[in-house]
This record gives C-alpha cells, structure tokens and sequence, in this order.
C-alpha cells in the first residue's frame, strides 16, 4: 500500500493519523490514546499487521503490535 492508502486503512479502522512531513513521518493516535511517531515504513507495517488481524478489534490489535514490537 502507499502511504495515503495506509493512513487511509488505520484511520477506517479507528486510529488518528496525522501526516506530519509530506509522507515521511507520521503521528499515530491508537483508541487507547497510545501515541506514536512512524515513518513511512513503520506505518505500512503497522497498516499491514492491522489487515492481519482484521477479524479483531482495534484494542486488541494495538496489544498484539505493542507486545510484537517490544
């Protein structure tokens, strides 16, 4: 996916993403009011880890990323 197309997906799915540098660094609002600082990278991978897990919620989704990437 492209950036905006990621942003796109997460914001569908519950998250605030906020374009912070012409698609190279992103701030990620999770439900939870968990922020996060992304580049372009990090956001797909997040936008792709979402699509993995689309069958749960976005609560439950932003544990198993933060736990992934600890």
């Amino acid at each position: 996916m492209k950036d905006s197309q990621d942003a796109n997906y997460l914001k569908n799915n519950g998250l605030e993403v906020t374009d912070m540098q012409e698609g190279k660094v992103f701030w990620v609002k999770f439900p939870t009011g968990y922020r996060i600082i992304m580049d372009a990278d990090e956001l797909n991978r997040l936008a792709k880890f979402f699509e993995l897990h689309k069958d749960k919620g976005p609560g439950v989704i932003e544990m198993l990323f933060r736990s992934s990437t600890a």
